[in-house]
């Protein structure tokens, strides 16, 4: 249940701040849509990360971390960058990408340990 859990989350993790950023770049101009994604995405990592914990409390939360950030990740390189950008142009861009990571492993790394389950 642990790892199908995880997954379920990291998919809701991708689909949240996914489309946070391909709606935002429909509705505002040239950087925005991506510091848009910078400042929701660990939000929204938090809260995936507290509901996988609800679910399986002995889960490792350096584990979920790195497990949700890949999933978002990977799920980026192979599905919204191509179909948004169409030529992965996401993954040039710092605030688009790589500080969102980052945000979201920083995030779901300190609700995994410190959310009181």
């Amino acid at each position: 249940m642990g790892w199908a859990g995880l997954i379920v989350c990291g998919l809701v993790l991708w689909a949240a701040s996914g489309g946070v950023y391909a709606l935002g770049r429909e509705i505002w101009p040239r950087e925005m849509p991506e510091a848009v994604r910078f400042a929701t995405a660990p939000a929204i990592a938090a809260a995936v990360t507290v509901g996988h914990k609800l679910v399986t409390s002995d889960f490792s939360p350096f584990l979920r971390a790195v497990a949700l950030t890949a999933i978002v990740a990977a799920l980026d390189a192979v599905a919204l960058d191509p179909l948004v950008d169409g030529d992965h142009a996401l993954f040039r861009k710092p605030l688009g990408s790589w500080l969102s990571y980052a945000a979201i492993f920083c995030a779901s790394l300190l609700a995994g340990v410190y959310a009181p389950v």
